[in-house]
């Protein structure tokens, strides 16, 4: 089968991603004097994490004076284990204090106090109270006026594009190739690239993380030679609502209340059976192992776990309103809640500038590591992507103005397209089969709770899977084909990597070896794909000079 349409576009700084890494990086570019083209697969702004985040920023210097970037780095180094990348920290750290006023001067509303300045709120893990959070608690506060601000700065914009791969040649990039479920190919020269795709919360088969989320940008990049760091280390978050937890309920607010308790099918109190009485003794991730412990126990994976709010007071109720679930206002008192994959930690190497080691190609937000290392705290991936944003579009579109016409673009494009049209067949299962299997191996027998046996046991299904062929009879199925290809290769590098770190540090458990240990395993674990296979190192973390 062949494509009904092919185009070529060509651009200064090609953006991979529409959310708000890559709408801020856009700005930057654009700033600069560069020519921005931001391609994403899916609407540039809305169907993004930043867009479904309740915009919350941590950004030191509003509230307390004491509150410093130093601070803010330290709490950072601590929150990660110390496995960040601390040069990383004291960028971002220090950057986004004048962000959020850029973002204030852009149409951006924070909620604001009787001075008018934004207000302050403290989340567990900072040290002071330096989180604002958008007017409406909403991502669309902080999305909307980026993307309005991208539109008037010139940037364009390809929606509902995937990219299907980077053009590489010599280790330096000039461009990539997409496609379109109408049947279309594209291909884009570019003399920078910056890669804002996110994590890889898809997957698995619980995640709140918005569709589409796959672990593209990962993928891309290690087929291009680059490597990642960090990929064991995935954030859960405890209690998200419904069988699927597409929606997280604030449990940090809630727990914290009298007469709120986390009930099993025996109603029994299971923070209490696990020997919890207060709740501000248990942290996120030990209540993820907690109540996916409850889950996984029951071999027929009958057992729920609910949050019963019946016992929460009115006066609470009216002040926690803007957190409690739609379903409140109609008298629902007790919702089933379950752990859900909320963020990635682990992602592509890049430099003090966000460069990765492939020329040309720049990475910023969450398809990045280094800025949390095996754990983040609350209100960071925001700061991250708004500060790193901003600088790798800067640096990118800087890059950018200074070289030529980049060559070998034709000739691989032309290569790609072909691989292309040779998917198509009907031979093998359907690519939606394979991404469910894929998403309930991983989330089952890689997840919150692993051990040895588990992440072979999931490892041998992603292998079994790897030279598979799909049955690709339209450009949706290939589409959907190429993503699972991508978590595929994604799921490997994570179970690889949780399978090498026998130890559980941060976000990262393990059943058979509980305790962290800080003699052996103060180390960072990469990625990279050497031929059709991976080969991982360890490398020691960095140590700040400010511990």
């Amino acid at each position: 089968m062949s494509f009904k349409a092919v185009g070529k576009k060509k651009c200064d700084v090609l953006i991979i991603g529409g959310g708000g890494a890559g709408l801020r990086a856009s700005i930057a570019a654009a700033a600069s004097g560069a020519d921005v083209l931001i391609v994403s697969k899916t609407r540039i702004g809305y169907t993004t994490n930043t867009y479904l985040s309740k915009a919350i920023i941590a950004s030191s210097g509003w509230g307390d004076a004491n509150d410093t970037k130093t601070v803010h780095g330290l709490d950072t180094l601590k929150g990660g284990r110390y496995l960040n990348n601390p040069d990383m920290v004291d960028r971002f750290v220090g950057m986004i204090p004048s962000e959020t006023a850029k973002l204030q001067e852009w149409g951006v509303a924070f909620c604001t106090g009787e001075d008018n300045r934004p207000s302050v709120m403290k989340i567990p893990g900072h040290s002071f109270a330096r989180h604002i959070a958008g007017k409406n608690w909403k991502g669309s506060d902080l999305i909307l006026p980026l993307k309005q601000k991208a539109r008037n700065s010139g940037v364009r914009f390809e929606e509902r594009m995937f990219v299907s791969s980077l053009i590489v040649s010599e280790n330096r990039v000039s461009g990539a190739t997409c496609i379109s479920e109408d049947n279309r190919f594209l291909a884009i020269a570019a003399k920078t690239v910056i890669l804002a795709t996110g994590g890889f919360g898809h997957i698995y088969l619980n995640t709140n993380n918005a569709p589409g989320i796959t672990g593209d940008g990962q993928a891309l990049a290690v087929q291009a030679g680059v490597t990642v760091q960090d990929m064991e280390f995935v954030q859960y978050y405890p209690t998200a609502l419904g069988k699927r937890g597409s929606r997280i309920l604030l449990y940090e607010r809630l727990l914290a209340q009298a007469g709120v308790v986390l009930r099993n099918n025996s109603n029994e109190d299971i923070l209490k059976k696990n020997g919890y009485d207060v709740t501000s003794d248990i942290n996120r991730d030990k209540l993820a192992q907690i109540i996916m412990k409850e889950l996984l126990n029951d071999p027929d994976q009958k057992t729920t776990v609910h949050m019963d709010l019946s016992g929460l007071s009115p006066e609470a109720a009216q002040t926690l309103s803007n957190l409690l679930p739609p379903q409140w206002a109609k008298g629902i008192k007790v919702f089933q809640v379950t752990p859900t994959t909320h963020f990635c930690m682990g992602g592509v190497v890049v430099d003090s500038h966000g460069e990765t080691s492939c020329q040309g190609l720049f990475a910023a937000g969450e398809v990045t590591t280094g800025a949390h290392g095996a754990n983040r705290l609350g209100g960071n991936a925001l700061a991250e992507v708004i500060a790193m944003g901003g600088l790798v579009g800067k640096v990118a579109a800087e890059r950018a103005l200074g070289l030529d016409k980049v060559g070998g673009f034709d000739t691989g494009v032309q290569q790609e397209r072909d691989c292309l049209e040779a998917m198509f067949g009907k031979n093998g299962p359907k690519p939606k089969t394979l991404v469910q299997d894929l998403k309930e191996t991983m989330w089952l027998n890689a997840g919150i709770v692993k051990s040895q046996a588990s992440l072979d046991k999931a490892l041998a299904t992603l292998m079994s899977h790897k030279d598979l062929p799909a049955a690709v009879e339209t450009s949706r199925d290939l589409i959907q084909f190429l993503e699972f290809k991508n978590m595929r290769l994604v799921g490997e590098m994570v179970c690889r990597s949780a399978l090498e770190r026998t130890e559980s540090r941060g976000s990262h458990f393990r059943e058979d070896y509980p305790v962290e240990n800080e003699k052996d395993w103060l180390v960072n674990i990469r990625v990279t794909q050497k031929g059709s296979r991976l080969v991982l190192k360890t490398v020691p973390a960095i140590q700040s000079s400010e511990e």
